[in-house]
């Protein structure tokens, strides 16, 4: 019978003493990268790509213009403000402190549904990683600070409480359906889009109103990824929009709000998640007719929301072409540290 890839994970932990001088060296070589892993780079990608987003409707100087029928005229930004670039670094050590406190919460729900290995098998120390947290966020909120206006440093603060409160008992925005959706949708679709839109301009009405396609976009992503979850979320206690709603209803909801994604990004004349929503529809249709008798099918829902998020990076990336080098090695060392760490093939 073929090891899944849990058990192979288990096995890397076998004694040094059965392995060869240089297997240990590399395995030891590999471990360093794990402070790195815990960050969960690849969820890294959909918070870059909504601060760029949300630079990128700000701004008013494109390197090229292009005009296309319905939404107007579109830009190419080739080389992106220094500020936006600070805005990545400083969203990046937030948010990866923000997720090693998710894992550390989440350790016993994550040993359940047999993901995020590091925390639940031991592979990182608890104490280690706490102050690896308190580091990050202490170095965000000081370049948060350093930078102005104030406006922009009061969403960086309003992104940390936000992830905190997701996560940490008694609060735990996690287990509570619908607000767990809200919050993770105004994280990311709302604070995450205006920290880049104030990199570049000042905090308007018109941010709002630019940010609603995004927020529902997130919104329907966000409920896809709490359905592979229900197991082990109901055995921790955890109630969340998934477990509330079940997985028919979920997947419809999911779709009907992509639905909504679509007619909004029409109103605000945004073709970036017009274009998203329109090229993920089919997926999350076929998603809600495949899991409609409530035989869970993972790798349908899986796959809706991977082409969702991918599809969305890649058109930031056409729009800001350097932002496709940050993607293809994020993605690259991604995969070289899980082959050599674990022996497994992810992503």
């Amino acid at each position: 019978m073929q090891q899944s890839k849990m058990e192979i994970v288990k096995s890397v932990k076998e004694p040094e003493a059965e392995k060869s001088s240089s297997a240990i060296f590399i395995q030891r070589l590999s471990q360093a990268f794990d402070y790195i892993a815990i960050l969960r780079p690849l969820l890294l990608i959909p918070v870059w790509t909504m601060v760029l987003l949300g630079y990128y409707r700000a701004s008013d100087e494109f390197a090229t213009q292009i005009h296309l029928p319905v939404v107007g005229n579109i830009g190419i930004i080739l080389r992106p403000h220094e500020g936006v670039l600070i805005t990545l670094l400083i969203y990046s050590l937030l948010m990866g402190a923000i997720y090693i406190l998710n894992q550390l919460t989440d350790s016993r729900t994550d040993e359940i549904n047999g993901k995020l290995y590091l925390v639940p098998y031991g592979y990182l120390k608890k104490g280690s990683l706490k102050i690896q947290i308190a580091i990050f966020l202490s170095a965000s909120i000081i370049l948060a600070f350093l930078k102005s206006p104030l406006v922009y440093s009061m969403l960086v603060l309003v992104s940390i409480v936000l992830g905190i409160m997701y996560s940490v008992p008694p609060i735990r925005l996690k287990g509570r359906p619908i607000v767990d959706l809200l919050a993770n949708a105004s994280g990311f679709g709302v604070i995450a889009f205006a920290v880049g839109w104030t990199s570049q301009a000042e905090f308007s009405t018109r941010l709002i109103l630019d940010s609603l396609p995004y927020f529902l976009c997130v919104s329907a992503a966000f409920i896809n990824t709490t359905i592979p979850d229900m197991k082990g979320d109901i055995r921790n206690g955890d109630i969340t929009t998934g477990v509330f709603f079940g997985v028919r209803k979920s997947c419809l909801i999911s779709t009907i709000i992509l639905c909504l994604a679509i007619l909004t990004s029409l109103y605000r004349r945004d073709f970036i998640p017009l274009t998203a929503s329109a090229i993920s529809l089919p997926f999350f249709i076929y998603m809600t007719i495949s899991n409609w008798n409530q035989r869970l099918n993972i790798r349908s829902i899986t796959m809706a929301t991977q082409i969702s998020v991918m599809v969305l990076s890649l058109l930031t990336a056409l729009l800001i072409p350097l932002y496709i080098i940050l993607l293809i090695f994020t993605i690259l060392m991604v995969k070289l540290y899980y082959q050599v760490r674990f022996g497994i093939s992810y992503p």
